[in-house]
């Protein structure tokens, strides 16, 4: 979600660093609570890049550098989530999202991928989850459990796409983007397969919806704070939206998004943000420009018209929107990005 989508006043005012140069003293608990959901966000980064791993209670802890006896219970009163429960939620819906996205890969091979022992002990699993089979997801259950959550969507509310700007405009309502939209995807959508570098990036988390309905926004307004705060928010900026989740399989309240700024490899960061590097490689770069509202269509082409396509596959790491300098022309109320997915040979 581009942070400029948040800014009611002229991007240049808001971006601005505070006019007091240091921040107002911060509690003990405050800073307390941050240093804990920045060691829990470090396990959670952990969990997610060593998804086929074996991820015991001691390498975890150790990962966050807490006890193990107390670990499990610091974990859930940071979440509201279980470590188990949260590493087989995580595992299945990744592998309900690669179902669907790699239809040619063997469902034994995505299983493992996403740590499972063997085929047996996915099918349990899945099925518990989602009521039916893999096999059965991935030949029309998928579409049908998502036509069925938009049915019981509350009216109004939009979904949103993984790894997306989430949100429209102030000025702009979210429910008018239709025709036009559409009508621009041929337009915006001029992909290329190329090597990006790794990101050194320090990020604000967000758990909730992705949308305008959830509180992203906030987390793009507590980075732009704290880049601002330490001269990091300049012209020449990189930003990434970067989503953990795809919507249509997890629930909106789970949802994981980072705003997230590059920052250099010597940088010390405090415990108002997380840092961690996003790994570079071969990605397809989908040059977007346009109104907030479409870039979840520009999304929907890209993985569903380009990709199959492509000769390609999904790689494991996330797909994220990468904005350079200043990408939000606050005449047009366009924004200017790259959408950014990690890819591999079929």
């Amino acid at each position: 979600m581009p942070p400029s989508t948040w800014v009611r006043s002229p991007p240049r005012r808001f971006f601005l660093p505070p006019a007091i140069s240091y921040p107002p003293p911060v509690a003990t608990s405050d800073r307390s609570r941050a240093e804990y959901q920045r060691r829990v966000n470090r396990v959670i980064d952990y969990i997610q890049a060593h998804r086929a791993e074996d991820l015991s209670l001691d390498t975890l802890a150790a990962v966050a550098a807490f006890s193990p006896f107390h670990f499990h219970r610091v974990f859930k009163s940071m979440t509201g989530e279980n470590l188990r429960e949260f590493i087989q939620r995580t595992r299945l819906e990744t592998a309900a999202s690669h179902l669907v996205q790699r239809p040619h890969a063997d469902i034994l091979e995505i299983a493992l991928e996403n740590g499972f022992s063997s085929a047996s002990a996915f099918a349990r699993a899945f099925k518990e989850r989602f009521g039916m089979s893999a096999s059965a997801w991935r030949n029309g259950g998928a579409t049908d459990e998502r036509n069925a959550r938009q049915a019981d969507r509350k009216p109004g509310q939009v979904e949103r796409n993984p790894c997306k700007a989430a949100a429209c405009a102030p000025d702009q309502d979210a429910s008018s983007s239709g025709t036009d939209a559409r009508q621009d995807e041929e337009e915006i959508m001029n992909v290329t397969v190329k090597t990006l570098p790794s990101y050194h990036v320090a990020y604000v988390r967000n758990v909730g919806p992705y949308g305008p309905e959830g509180s992203v926004g906030e987390a793009w307004q507590r980075l732009v704070r704290w880049a601002s705060a330490r001269d990091l928010w300049t012209p020449d900026r990189i930003c990434l939206s970067i989503a953990h989740d795809n919507p249509k399989v997890t629930e909106p309240a789970k949802c994981r998004l980072d705003a997230a700024i590059v920052i250099p490899q010597d940088f010390k960061a405090d415990g108002d943000v997380n840092v961690t590097d996003i790994a570079g490689g071969k990605y397809a770069a989908g040059a977007w420009v346009g109104d907030a509202r479409a870039i979840g269509s520009a999304w929907d082409q890209l993985f569903g018209k380009w990709l199959p396509e492509s000769g390609d596959q999904p790689d494991h790491r996330p797909c994220f929107e990468l904005y350079r300098g200043e990408f939000h022309d606050p005449k047009t109320h366009n924004f200017r990005c790259e959408l950014c997915l990690p890819v591999r040979p079929l």
